[in-house]
């Protein structure tokens, strides 16, 4: 369609009497102040587009695999050569098809211990030396200070085989008056620390006195689970084909919106667009502006996956109008439900003075506010 043609097929459906007939119209609704015997000063038409497409596709794939263990592969059907060339039944819908190649399974055994390997953590040892270094540490409690009062005040030997510390500031446990048993070292009963029983010392807990810690990732066997076949003994290899159906959806939308959300969102919800049918396999339908159609006839190209498609494809006339007599708005005008619709929005030069005026205003109370302080 040349673009006279597209001019007098958009001046078809906006009129300039049809949109002079729908602004009085919008003004005696309560659009905005009269506009009586207006004249237009500028109008603009373009046609808004919007297409979308929705491609069944396929897309298959092959890919080498492995499994730790004996992979039981029986249930999946078979194919030869390369799964592109596979021939398939016709799909019912999106899903996935999974596939082996045939001579491809292979079972192998692990150059392993039956699944098992020496554990890294510990080189087989099954622990590590402890921290405490065979030394048990001291009790929390009364920190090896007076840890039994009548070992410390019995003459002659010492019959403790840790020395006491001279009493020290500490826990309140080691004050006269704190609970006491009987010590583990001279039996004298309500003498002694209750947690280490006069010994000064506790066993560690780490090592429960032995010196040396269980190995935690080997729980002390020195042996682990071989990585390589996650403890099976053995691994399976195979090359699976896969065939994957879907439906993938693209949209367009013409041209590249320059209009207030106002507009845009009055075009969503009440504009009547027209739906063109295309047929599959089919290019750009007729009614379609030359200044769309290169954009259109790109956004159907076959893909090389596509199987089947359908495409919506709709389209809506839209003026931009300008006055003689109203400078201050601009009003956009579109086919709606019954109807001509109408959006008014604020003209770019008054946009322009607003902000210049705010400007102003800003600098007026700036300076305002010097001069007060």
């Amino acid at each position: 369609m040349s673009d006279a043609r597209e001019d007098e097929a958009l001046g078809d459906a906006l009129s300039d009497s049809d949109i002079l007939k729908a602004l009085t119209l919008h003004s005696a609704r309560g659009g905005g102040p009269a506009i009586g015997g207006a004249r237009l000063r500028h109008v603009r038409r373009q046609q808004l587009l919007r297409c979308r497409v929705v491609r069944f596709t396929e897309r298959r794939h092959e890919t080498p695999r492995t499994a730790f263990g004996k992979e039981d592969l029986s249930a999946l059907p078979l194919y030869e050569g390369a799964i592109t060339d596979h021939p398939l039944p016709e799909p019912e819908g999106p899903g996935k098809i999974t596939l082996v190649r045939v001579g491809s399974y292979r079972p192998v055994p692990c150059p392993c211990d039956n699944g098992s390997q020496q554990c890294a953590g510990c080189s087989g040892s099954g622990g590590h030396p402890c921290t405490c270094r065979n030394e048990p540490p001291p009790c929390d409690v009364c920190l090896d200070v007076a840890p039994c009062a009548a070992c410390e005040k019995a003459g002659g030997a010492r019959v403790r085989t840790t020395k006491a510390r001279p009493a020290a500031s500490g826990p309140g446990v080691t004050a006269a008056g704190a609970g006491r048993v009987s010590c583990a070292v001279c039996r004298t009963p309500e003498a002694a620390c209750p947690r280490c029983s006069g010994r000064g010392r506790v066993r560690c807990p780490h090592c429960d006195g032995r010196g040396r810690e269980t190995c935690a990732r080997c729980s002390g066997r020195g042996v682990g689970t071989h990585d390589v076949c996650g403890g099976k003994g053995s691994l399976t290899h195979w090359v699976e084909g896969t065939v994957e159906y879907a439906h993938e959806t693209a949209s367009l939308s013409l041209p590249k919106p320059d209009w207030p959300d106002k507009v845009r969102q009055r075009l969503t919800t009440a504009a009547r667009w027209q739906r063109r049918t295309v047929p599959p396999g089919g290019g750009v339908p007729a009614g379609v502006d030359d200044e769309h159609r290169a954009a259109v006839a790109a956004h159907l190209t076959r893909g090389r996956v596509e199987l089947s498609r359908r495409v919506t494809l709709e389209t809506c006339p839209l003026a931009r109008v300008e006055l003689m007599d109203d400078p201050h708005r601009v009003f956009h005008v579109f086919p709606g439900a019954r109807s001509l619709e109408v959006v008014s929005t604020l003209s770019d030069r008054l946009k322009r003075r607003l902000i210049a005026a705010g400007a102003v205003i800003i600098i007026v109370v700036v300076l305002v506010l010097r001069l007060l302080t």
